[in-house]
């Protein structure tokens, strides 16, 4: 069968599928004339069925990371067509990118690192007491005894050598095997989507030499599932994990030294409704060591500023306490006209003016902080101002001088765009690179205006070149409003940056203040007078004041 016939019967196929949804939605309308027992069975079949589409969501993502389809919304990665375009969520384009890669990525051999060089071991001197003649032979005999064991130990070392290689390549074998069989258990057997969610997360454990590998353990596990409920599997595949890494050998026969810390990751959640924050940490051995000594000051009660008798915290509330302050001491001792000494908060005068204890500080980490976490960091005198045009809402202008924006200018593109400017995008400025609109290459000034924030993942998807090559648009600031945002091929206009955080800015605040005064002078006369200054942001650390000086 050709590609077009493929390409037509899955045109055929997802009609059938369309077709017989749509139909399936117009019967349920009158569900109130439907009886239960006369249908079930018809919508369990429906429901099997849909449980093989895990299988064709894996495929169709594979495809797209093959084929580059991310170019097909201004993107160097699938992740983004799969949310763009199919409208999934980031971690479930990513499940899917992952699922694509296990059942139909190329399986390899582990490469085996050659054989280091063996060196041949040093020849004794011959005894002083014999002849010259005498000494010459016990000479090359050493030579000849030195040079035999050399090539010994350098055919050992091949022999070793191509014995790891055939292993590894029987170990790829197992796992293409493994890899064809659980695509076809896909494609005739019904899995749920919770079932590969669970396999998926279990073998994020399983370290990278592990025996059985991860396709033999997919395959088993989905053996598994159809006699042991979800929560019974993930207990067997997580009892499994642990034997396969303790079985697992590198192709050299020895044991992984790095296994552990291959598994180091950092996760921070996003706050809650009260503002909290779950942090979870893996680390090896030795991140374990010095995190148990850095929080050793934490065993006991009491503090530099606080006697034991009066330190009423808990030893969890102790450590974390304990933790924030080597972490204060790190800040404090960078450069504060780095930035990375200093918390930025994004407000308005507007703000300023009507401070309450409910008032909150969106920072440029992306964290809101209550008006009680911006006393608590005010213990000194420097502080930051920066002021926005009254008009359009962006930063003073301030000059090419170097290619690397200075931080005043960082504070000026904080106070007017607070994240990355790609459409859709939450990323806080703490994430973000300093992107000339024009690229500095090409003459573009370092200038507030032809400068703009982007996170590292859209940061790389920018066409410098402005000329739409490869499906990639590129940042440009709209002539109407000022604002920064992307312009893609075939769209008209600048698609700008609607998300949540976006619309936190100073800016934004001052934008829908004047939409509204707009609003209200079409019914109601004369407009609002603008206020002198268009905005306010100022910088928060451990030697910075809460409140900004007069411009």
């Amino acid at each position: 069968m050709n590609d077009n016939d493929i390409s037509s019967n899955i045109k055929n196929a997802v009609e059938l599928v369309i077709a017989g949804i749509d139909e399936l939605c117009e019967s349920v309308e009158n569900i109130d004339s439907i009886p239960f027992h006369r249908v079930h069975t018809n919508f369990e079949r429906l429901e099997e069925s849909l449980h093989r589409k895990t299988l064709l969501d894996a495929a169709f993502a594979f495809m797209a990371e093959r084929d580059d389809a991310g170019r097909l919304v201004g993107s160097s990665r699938a992740a983004d067509y799969l949310t763009n375009c199919l409208g999934l969520t980031r971690a479930e384009a990513a499940m899917r990118l992952s699922a694509g890669r296990s059942l139909y990525g190329k399986v390899v051999p582990e490469p085996v690192p050659e054989p280091e060089p063996c060196e041949q071991e040093p020849i004794p001197e011959p005894d002083s007491e014999l002849s010259e003649e005498e000494q010459a032979k016990q000479r090359q005999q050493a030579e000849e005894e030195a040079r035999r064991k050399k090539e010994e130990a350098e055919e050992a070392a091949r022999r070793e050598h191509e014995e790891a290689q055939r292993e590894a390549e029987r170990r790829a074998e197992r796992e293409r095997k493994a890899q064809e069989e659980r695509r076809r258990k896909m494609a005739e057997e019904a899995a749920s989507v919770e079932i590969a969610k669970i396999i998926e997360q279990e073998l994020r454990n399983l370290n990278k030499h592990a025996e059985p590998g991860p396709q033999e353990l997919r395959a088993q596990a989905m053996d598994e599932a159809k006699k042991r409920s979800p929560e019974d599997l993930r207990k067997w595949l997580r009892k499994r994990v642990t034997k396969a890494n303790a079985a697992g050998r590198m192709p050299n026969g020895k044991k992984d030294p790095f296994a552990a810390t291959r598994k180091r990751n950092f996760w921070m959640s996003e706050p809650d409704e009260d503002g909290s924050v779950r942090v979870s940490i893996r680390t090896d051995s030795l991140g374990a060591a010095l995190l148990a000594k850095v929080l050793l000051p934490a065993q006991r009660p009491g503090s530099p500023v606080l006697p034991p008798e009066d330190d009423n915290r808990t030893f969890g509330q102790r450590r974390h306490d304990q933790l924030m302050e080597v972490c204060s001491q790190y800040v404090e001792g960078k450069d504060p006209k780095s930035g990375l000494g200093s918390i930025l908060l994004s407000t308005t005068l507007d703000d300023l003016n009507d401070l309450s204890p409910d008032s909150t500080f969106i920072t440029d980490t992306g964290h809101e902080l209550s008006i009680w976490d911006v006393v608590r960091l005010s213990e000194g005198t420097n502080d930051y101002l920066a002021v926005l045009d009254p008009e359009d809402f962006q930063p003073l202008a301030l000059g090419r001088t170097k290619r690397t924006a200075s931080f005043a200018q960082k504070l000026a593109l904080f106070a007017a765009e607070l994240c990355c400017t790609a459409p859709g995008c939450n990323r806080p400025m703490a994430e973000t690179d300093d992107h000339h609109l024009v690229a500095w290459q090409h003459g573009g000034a370092t200038d507030t205006r032809n400068l703009t924030l982007l996170c590292r993942r859209h940061h790389v998807d920018n066409n410098d070149h402005h000329d739409f090559r490869n499906g990639m648009g590129h940042s440009e600031r709209d002539p109407y409003s000022g604002r920064v945002g992307k312009k893609m091929p075939g769209k008209e206009g600048v698609i700008f940056n609607e998300s949540t955080m976006a619309e936190e800015s100073a800016a934004a605040h001052y934008r829908r203040k004047a939409e509204r005064r707009s609003a209200r002078a079409k019914d109601a006369g004369p407009p609002i007078p603008d206020n002198e200054m268009g905005g306010a942001l100022f910088n928060i650390s451990d030697e910075t004041g809460p409140v900004p000086r007069a411009s």
